[in-house]
């Protein structure tokens, strides 16, 4: 029969087998998590650019749109993000008091996790803040 070390061998045997179907369902999970919260930082990151661009757009000493960009790309800067990314528009720029002023800003979210599956591509991650001029 093979004795006490043949069923040893056997179930050394099966729990590599096991590991094998469940490591890379516990690493897609893994990755997964790590990129849904990367990307939930990129997209404060760039609300929060969005918002601090709109707050200087509205402002009654600003009156170039290359203010409100360089606002916008310090904040994205300081957020560990490449400012040379983010596409920046900005409308409504030196209206009158209580007309809008919309900040947009959009930028490339490039996941691990899709490029793992097969998927290519970038997600772009949207930031609009829109507020009253003063």
């Amino acid at each position: 029969m093979g004795g006490p070390n043949a069923s040893l061998r056997r179930e050394r045997g099966q729990g590599l087998a096991e590991l094998a179907l469940a490591l890379p369902v516990a690493m897609l999970l893994v990755v997964g998590a790590l990129e849904f919260g990367r990307f939930l930082m990129i997209r404060q990151v760039v609300i929060t650019a969005a918002r601090e661009g709109a707050r200087t757009a509205i402002l009654p000493t600003t009156r170039f749109q290359s203010d409100v960009e360089a606002i916008v790309r310090e904040w994205l800067r300081n957020g560990s993000l490449d400012p040379a990314r983010a596409q920046i528009f900005v409308s409504g720029l030196r209206a009158s008091t209580g007309a809008p002023t919309t900040v947009d800003v959009r930028y490339p979210f490039d996941s691990v996790l899709f490029r793992m599956i097969g998927r290519s591509g970038a997600i772009t991650v949207r930031g609009v803040s829109t507020m009253l001029h003063e």
